[in-house]
């Protein structure tokens, strides 16, 4: 069975008006954090750093009440009523970088199905896509160090086979990227309609 197919908790369709729901969305997250170790470079292990930090504190604030933050819409408008959105710490600014890590992973996984066979052009353009702009140079030299570590397609394929086809790897792929994509969307286009979307860098 491929990465994908193994994966226990997957992201789920979108709800109601685009309603993500906070606990399956962030299972489903955490899930895509060993995806990175395909890629084959400790190189990225800031960005699963990252990635799992922003989980906690999601995680945090939906425990603290999880019916009234039962949805990620819910958690952030529950932050901008109360003028909270940026504080230190919050749970929209965790949700913002969160998501930018997994437009990279989505880009990535697009041009892959795209046929792309250089995965250093694959991450290079998935870089620029999500995360780029709001790095800093410290922080664009780690990427650009992890993304000349990125393996050949063949041994990334292998690396998500588990012993499956190719052509079932990029089935699954498919299948993942067609729910997947319309997530990441969603949080993109919700934080542009409620003005918390942000360009400062780190």
């Amino acid at each position: 069975m491929t990465f994908f197919a193994t994966v226990e908790h997957r992201f789920l369709p979108l709800g109601d008006g685009g309603a993500i729901e906070t606990e399956p969305f962030l299972k489903a997250a955490a899930q895509v954090i060993p995806f990175f170790d395909t890629l084959g470079s400790t190189a990225f292990m800031p960005v699963k750093s990252d990635i799992n930090g922003n989980i906690t504190k999601l995680t945090k604030k939906y425990n603290e009440n999880p019916e009234a933050y039962k949805t990620l819409q819910m958690i952030v408008d529950s932050e901008i009523t109360a003028e909270t959105t940026k504080a230190s710490g919050s749970a929209t600014d965790a949700l913002l970088w969160l998501k930018r890590a997994l437009e990279f992973i989505l880009v990535f996984l697009q041009k892959v199905l795209a046929n792309e066979q250089d995965l250093t052009v694959a991450a290079g353009a998935a870089y620029s896509a999500s995360l780029k702009r709001f790095h800093g140079w410290i922080v664009s030299g780690i990427f650009s160090l992890a993304m000349k570590a990125v393996p050949y397609r063949k041994d990334f394929i292998a690396a998500l086979a588990n012993g499956a086809t190719e052509e079932q790897v990029l089935k699954d792929m498919t299948e993942f990227v067609s729910v997947f994509e319309p997530t990441v969307t969603c949080i993109s286009d919700f934080y542009k309609a409620k003005g918390v979307d942000s360009d400062a860098t780190v």
